[in-house]
């Protein structure tokens, strides 16, 4: 058993070298992507060194408004069925995990106007609304990320989380909305709990 995951690992890593240098922006050394469900505009799309993404990933580039829509940084793994889409930017630091059915969007659907014929998820906002995700940060299983957000470094992100708002270094963030639980104080090197302070 260990032999075919060693091969399955080594056929991927060599089929994601191969391919996906010659169609995205950049692809780093030693990175991967085992069976995506889909991904849209490579060209748009910048993978730093060391980066895992594993089946079922979705990353969907609409509308793009930059060379580079979506920016992988190195050493990310980012996990079964997670969704990233975007137009603006999503831009993911170094070092960051990203675990199961999490998404990530820059993208809103405007709803205001009801006599628009079209319907509202076909419908796409002008507006420029990146999201950031600092190094060294994880982001817990089934999290959404909404657009015009900042995670900053080294944050933790509870599971099944609906981020809204930013998140500033070194927190512990959970919730829906997700809401700063603990924060890291240098002074004493440990993580201290917050109460009731939203995000």
């Amino acid at each position: 058993m260990n032999l075919i995951v060693k091969f399955n690992s080594l056929f991927y890593l060599f089929f994601s070298q191969i391919f996906y240098r010659l169609f995205m922006f950049h692809f780093g050394r030693k990175s991967r992507i085992i069976k995506p469900l889909l991904i849209l505009n490579y060209k748009h799309i910048s993978i730093g060194n060391n980066v895992l993404i594993r089946n079922g990933a979705r990353i969907e580039v609409v509308d793009p408004q930059n060379q580079v829509v979506i920016k992988i940084g190195d050493n990310v793994n980012i996990e079964q069925n997670v969704h990233i889409v975007g137009r603006c930017l999503v831009q993911i630091g170094n070092n960051v995990t990203i675990t199961g059915g999490c998404s990530i969007v820059d993208v809103i659907h405007p709803y205001e106007d009801i006599k628009n014929n079209q319907k509202i998820g076909n419908r796409i906002s002008e507006g420029f609304y990146p999201v950031y995700i600092g190094d060294d940060s994880f982001i817990g299983y089934g999290t959404h990320i909404s657009p015009n957000v900042n995670i900053g470094k080294n944050c933790i992100i509870g599971a099944n989380s609906v981020v809204t708002k930013d998140v500033p270094d070194y927190c512990v963030v959970a919730g829906a909305p997700a809401r700063i639980i603990k924060r890291y104080c240098h002074e004493s090197q440990s993580w201290k709990k917050v109460n009731h302070e939203s995000t």
